[in-house]
Formats: structure tokens, sequence, C-alpha cells
């Protein structure tokens, strides 16, 4: 995981790499991957090299990341393709549903929690452009009838009563400060 091109300003850590190993023991297969908020795109590039689907697709609002995420290209297994858009969550609109969605979401609403000097940093700590519901929805839009969506957040009691809120049939599970998000079928209050 070392090789990984990364920016000083925001480098993937613990929660990343918990994300890909909880993933990978709860799914078998999967043909069709989504990184929401893919970063350098580690978590997706990850799990394609461990699943060996027909795509992944790799979405994130920082142009900051793209020579990154390039570079990163090289760790993606030859017989899968890959998309990346740079995109909030509420004006990307996905093509096709994906069997599996991931993310590693910016935690903290602006306000609360740590706030980040560096801009870039803080946007890929605290929803700056969209919120729960924003990316909650567009989970909901991009999940396949048979698919599943896991999420890593910090285990922040706020957090997690904000999505049970939205989604009472997410079902989850805490790693000493980790909670690890289990979605599907979803329907989203206030949709």
């Amino acid at each position: 995981m070392d090789d990984y091109s990364q920016p000083d300003f925001y480098r993937f850590n613990r929660d990343s790499l918990e994300l890909v190993r909880w993933v990978k023991e709860k799914i078998f297969s999967s043909d069709s991957i989504l990184d929401l908020g893919a970063g350098c795109g580690v978590i997706g590039l990850e799990l394609a090299a461990h699943f060996k689907p027909s795509i992944l697709c790799l979405v994130e609002i920082q142009n900051d990341y793209k020579s990154f995420l390039e570079s990163n290209l090289r760790f993606m297994p030859a017989q899968s393709t890959c998309e990346i858009h740079y995109s909030s969550f509420s004006h990307w609109r996905p093509s096709r549903t994906y069997d599996l969605i991931v993310c590693n979401p910016p935690y903290y609403l602006p306000g609360k929690g740590e706030s980040a000097r560096d801009p870039r940093r803080r946007m890929a700590r605290e929803f700056v452009h969209d919120d729960w519901h924003v990316l909650l929805d567009c989970i909901k839009e991009s999940l396949s009838s048979s698919g599943k969506a896991f999420l890593v957040i910090k285990n922040e009691p706020l957090i997690l009563k904000t999505i049970k809120k939205l989604v009472p049939t997410a079902s989850n599970t805490t790693v000493d400060d980790l909670v690890f998000l289990e979605l599907s079928g979803l329907d989203i209050q206030g949709s």
C-alpha cells in the first residue's frame, strides 16, 4: 500500500485500509465497483485488484487528486476498465448501476468536529459541498437492486444518528473507533 501516489495535504489512512479489509470479508465477488469520494483511488483500486470487476468507477470532487489517481491506475487489473469522474456527489449522475459501492466519506458537517486549515484537507474531512442526504441519495441512485454499499465513518454518535435517521435499515458494526455501515435496498427518509 505504500506504493500508492498520494498528496501531502491528505493521505489515506487506517480507515481506508480497514474498509478494504471489511468489504473483502463480506463480499465474494463483484463485477462493477463504484468508489465515491475516491481521493487517490486506494479503496477502489485495492478492491479491483481483488475482485477483478469489468468496471471500476472513481468519483472525486477535488481535481488536486487527478495526477495521483492517474498515476495509481498502474494498479488497475488489465481485464478491468476504469472511469474517473471529477464531480461532487450532487452533480454526478451514474450511467449505470453498480454491484458494490464503497465510500470513506467526509465525516463532518461544517462547524462540527475538527476543521482543517488547508481547504483541500477540509474538503476531504467535511461536507463542504454536499451533505449526508446528498451522498445517500447518490448511493441509492447508483446501487443495483442486488448490490451492497459499504461506508466507513468515525465512531461519532452525531454522525451515526444522522445516518440512521436517513436510513433506518442501515446495518452497522463498530470496531474500535470506526463504524462500518452496510446498505442495500435503500429507502432514504425524506427523499
